[in-house]
């Protein structure tokens, strides 16, 4: 196998445990039971996600996770209220960040 191939498969199984984080510490924020390392914990798997797919030239998803990872450190400053209307789109966002084939998800 090429190894970039390789590195690629790596991060897309690091992809899979940084969603799984990413989706609790969501779950946990909608429920209104979480702290700060809760948020910061979500925050930083979207930048993960972010920094391994700019490495592959993934320029959708590191567009979409750059503003994902944007709106997260509103709330992460207390700029933002995490309102249900916010985790509604924060959870979305999760699912979309999950997507293996985003335009079929586009309708999501």
């Amino acid at each position: 196998m090429d190894p970039m191939e390789e590195i690629k498969q790596t991060f897309f199984i690091e992809c899979e445990d940084l969603l799984e984080e990413l989706e609790s510490g969501l779950m946990a924020m909608n429920d209104g039971s979480a702290d700060a390392e809760t948020v910061n914990a979500v925050f930083r798997a979207a930048h993960s996600i972010k920094g391994g797919a700019g490495a592959f030239a993934l320029d959708d998803l590191v567009r979409f996770a750059h503003k994902f990872e944007t709106t997260l450190d509103e709330v992460r400053q207390d700029r933002l209220e995490a309102s249900p209307e916010v985790m509604k789109v924060f959870l979305r966002s999760g699912d979309m960040l999950a997507c293996p084939a985003p335009k079929l998800c586009a309708n999501f």
